[in-house]
């Protein structure tokens, strides 16, 4: 089984116009765009592969969106009972100054798109 991934939109990088006039160049929709900037963050594409999650990420970037990639599919094997568990530790998070959601250390927030780097 392959793994999948999701692209979620977090928000925009440019002026709304310029996103506007960028994304209808793609065909999407003003109305389309403005659900999607009123709910962001909003996930816009799921199970795809990760080439075609990066392709898709691409596009929306370069029209002056901020999009991640996650994954959201399972691994084929079971893990056993006797293998070790891993614990995350602190150093590992990062709290976003925007939102104050705590997550695993990115360069945006998974939540509100804030840049943490």
């Amino acid at each position: 089984m392959a793994k999948k991934y999701r692209v979620v939109f977090n928000g925009m990088m440019v002026d709304t116009v310029i996103f506007k006039e960028n994304m209808a160049k793609l065909g999407i929709s003003d109305i389309t765009l403005d659900k999607y900037i009123k709910k962001a963050p909003i996930v816009l594409k799921r199970d795809l592969s990760l080439g075609d999650a990066r392709r898709y990420a691409e596009t929306i970037i370069n029209a002056g969106g901020l999009v991640n990639i996650q994954e959201t599919g399972e691994f084929p094997e079971t893990k056993s009972s006797a293998e070790k568990i891993s614990i995350s530790s602190n150093e590992d998070f990062v709290i976003c100054t925007n939102c104050g959601f705590k997550q695993k250390k990115e360069d945006f927030c998974v939540r509100c798109g804030w840049i943490l780097s």
